[in-house]
């Protein structure tokens, strides 16, 4: 049972890691001077932002299908 009890604490604390990297979004310097145009530069980081969003999702998705 111990060993039920600590995966599920695991697995609780991973999709809430990955709910948490939801909320933020690292963007290198290099991307902000290298772009010139603050309309690329905002498509680029809504991308960069919507990929962060999917791949968290869909860890959460594989995290809960270990419950079942």
């Amino acid at each position: 049972m111990k060993i039920t009890t600590e995966s599920m604490l695991y697995r609780r604390q991973m999709i809430e890691m990955a709910n948490d990297a939801k909320q933020f979004l690292k963007i290198p310097a290099n991307i902000i001077q290298n772009e010139k145009s603050d309309a690329t530069l905002g498509r680029i980081i809504r991308l960069m932002y919507e990929q962060r969003v999917k791949d968290a999702d869909a860890h959460i998705e594989y995290i809960k299908s270990l419950e079942k």
